[in-house]
């Protein structure tokens, strides 16, 4: 649906003059606002920056978009956290092949403690709720990082990974 510059001004943060301009660069919907993310905004003269988010997420709404957006995120998460859980299964297996000899002693019991219960917060971060997303892909990434790397390592450089990537996934869960 095609709106007019003034119908704009519905959104906190723009004026008729900022109106006009975003009709002028070509966004003549709620919809091509939202569409256009934060670096089409961007390009828009006279956009203040801090309210580019806000402009966004209003408009997302406006153009009905918003269950749409929801919907995207929580797969965004799932994909993301399906990725660092496959990431941990194949270092924890490469590492019972490597040093299995090992896994019976106190280092090895605790790895694989350690390994549970990522897995089991991991598997709760599946259920958790749009409300904490970007907490928990934050938590991800870095968990992510922490056990990238570690195929080659000995195994306390991986027990001390896992140990850091559960500390991490823990904390965004609580």
């Amino acid at each position: 649906m095609v709106q007019t510059a003034a119908d704009f001004r519905q959104l906190k943060g723009v004026g008729a003059i900022l109106g006009k301009r975003l009709y002028d660069a070509g966004y003549d919907s709620f919809a091509k606002i939202a569409q256009a993310g934060e670096d089409g905004l961007r390009k828009v003269r006279g956009i203040n920056t801090r309210h580019i988010q806000s402009i966004l997420q209003q408009a997302t709404e406006l153009a009905g978009m918003a269950e749409e957006h929801q919907n995207a995120s929580a797969q965004q998460m799932l994909a993301r956290v399906s990725e660092v859980r496959e990431k941990v299964e194949n270092l924890a297996q490469t590492t019972r092949d490597r040093f299995a000899e090992q896994m019976s002693e106190k280092c090895g019991r605790k790895l694989g403690s350690d390994l549970e219960r990522i897995e089991n917060a991991l598997a709760q971060m599946q259920d958790v709720g749009q409300k904490r997303s970007k907490r928990l892909a934050k938590a991800l990434q870095k968990a992510g990082k922490k056990v990238t790397g570690l195929e080659e390592a000995s195994l306390k450089k991986v027990r001390k990974g896992f140990k850091k990537a559960r500390k991490v996934v823990l904390r965004a869960l609580a």
